[in-house]
């Protein structure tokens, strides 16, 4: 991960403007191929974006910051605290695109056929933006691809480092950092040594656990080594930003080769998100930001997988429902404009 921070923001803000830019071209370029002219394309892109900004924010705060912002709803409208929820910027973006249909009397299937592998690529597009941020991160892991993100950024150190004061000046701090990582089934021999005690790699000290020989030990002895204050420990943590990327390309190969095929036509919308449901759910597991669904009374599932699961349900429903209803009346004419 390489965090890189500029004109006061990081990777997020300016791959967002970058895939909003490529998925325009690309998805004018797909609804003209369709029959779409470049005007109605340019209002109804403009409208789904601006209702899928609406929808990221209120997904971010009801969501992934519920308790916050049923104490201080008013929180929507303050500036900073992030906002930008990508499942609900990708159902706002779909809301979006249906009214505008709706609104302009446009066959709103049939302009879904042309739109759903340029979305999938531009998932999978963002998702790399927010491995390279340090965001969305997974939970601690000791598998041989865990990742360690930069102390440099901000959503993946900030809860380390207040763990920190913890174990800092803790007479054993392996002890405590045990205790920590215990509820992730992670252990001292899985937690890499921090940056600042990389000179006792020369002592054979390569994990935490290689520590242990100093303990109990003279305070003067353990300062000298770097042990007093304990350095900041930085997880290695899931990736699972790149789950769920290399599981949107997926998404993309399966939307762009049943693209025209008789059993996908005006139905690709259905799969997609029939897709795109599962791939959340199943991702959702190894997320740290799990936020169990306790306004809604199921504590086993996540906020996002509660919503993903009606996104199957939902993407099962509408292809099986529309296939059996088209068998007998044939598919909807398109309605271009």
């Amino acid at each position: 991960m390489f965090p890189i921070f500029f004109l006061g923001g990081g990777y997020e803000g300016h791959w967002m403007f970058g895939t909003l830019v490529l998925g325009y071209i690309y998805q004018r370029y797909k609804s003209q191929r369709a029959g779409y002219s470049a005007s109605w394309f340019n209002g109804a892109w403009g409208f789904s974006i601006l209702s899928g900004i609406i929808f990221a924010r209120v997904f971010h705060f009801l969501f992934w910051q519920t308790e916050q912002f049923f104490e201080n709803p008013l929180i929507f409208f303050q500036g900073g605290g992030g906002g930008a929820a990508i499942l609900g910027a990708t159902i706002g973006t779909g809301f979006g695109g249906w009214v505008y249909s709706r609104m302009t009397r446009v066959n709103f299937l049939h302009w879904c056929d042309s739109l759903m592998a340029p979305i999938a690529i531009c998932l999978t597009l963002s998702r790399v933006s927010c491995f390279l941020n340090g965001d969305a991160f997974g939970i601690p892991t000791g598998m041989p691809w865990g990742m360690v993100f930069s102390d440099q950024s901000i959503d993946y150190s900030v809860y380390w480092r207040e763990l920190h004061r913890l174990y800092a000046n803790s007479p054993m701090p392996l002890d405590v950092i045990a205790g920590i990582f215990a509820k992730w089934n992670v252990g001292l021999s899985d937690l890499p040594l921090p940056a600042g005690l990389a000179h006792l790699g020369a002592a054979g000290v390569h994990n935490l656990a290689d520590l242990q020989r100093y303990y109990p030990g003279d305070p003067a002895q353990l300062k000298e080594l770097g042990l007093v204050p304990f350095p900041l420990v930085l997880p290695a943590v899931h990736p699972t930003q790149l789950y769920e990327s290399a599981l949107n390309l997926v998404i993309f190969l399966i939307v762009y080769f049943a693209w025209g095929k008789p059993w996908a036509r005006q139905r690709l919308f259905f799969i997609f998100w029939f897709f795109y449901g599962m791939n959340r759910f199943l991702v959702e597991f190894w997320r740290f930001d799990w936020n169990p669904a306790t306004y809604l009374g199921i504590e086993s599932l996540s906020y996002a997988q509660v919503i993903s699961v009606g996104l199957v349900l939902f993407g099962a429903g509408g292809y099986i429902y529309n296939t059996v209803r088209w068998k007998r009346t044939g598919l909807p004419e398109p309605a271009l404009r």
